[in-house]
């Protein structure tokens, strides 16, 4: 094997190699935030929140209907570390303040 062949398999090599890593580190990584806003893509949500200071995740929806749809997602595309730190509650919006409290509040114990 001459050293034109060998140059040439170093630098096929090297081509195949950095095609893998550049594969590898476009990936995106995981985050909270971008499955709580693929929520708005896949349902009708009407309002998130992921909590700062107090670990909960709370999602108001349209419809009765989607909170075990939502709830289900949520246990899917989260990590199992988010989990196991933050609190689900997904609920019922209702235009009357009382009420939406009440649906909130419900569904949070």
């Amino acid at each position: 094997m001459g050293i034109k062949s060998k140059v040439g398999i170093f630098v096929l090599t090297c081509a195949v190699i950095g095609i893998a890593l550049s594969v590898y580190v476009q990936k995106e990584p995981y985050s909270t935030e971008e499955v709580m806003d693929s929520l708005w893509d896949n349902y009708n949500v009407q309002s998130t929140m992921v909590g700062d200071t107090d670990p909960i995740i709370d999602v108001s929806v349209y419809n009765e209907e989607d909170i075990d749809k939502v709830e289900s997602y949520l246990r899917s595309n989260l990590s199992d570390r988010d989990l196991e730190y933050f609190k689900l509650n997904v609920y019922r919006w209702s235009s009357d303040p009382k009420q939406f409290l009440e649906n909130a509040q419900e569904n949070s114990n």
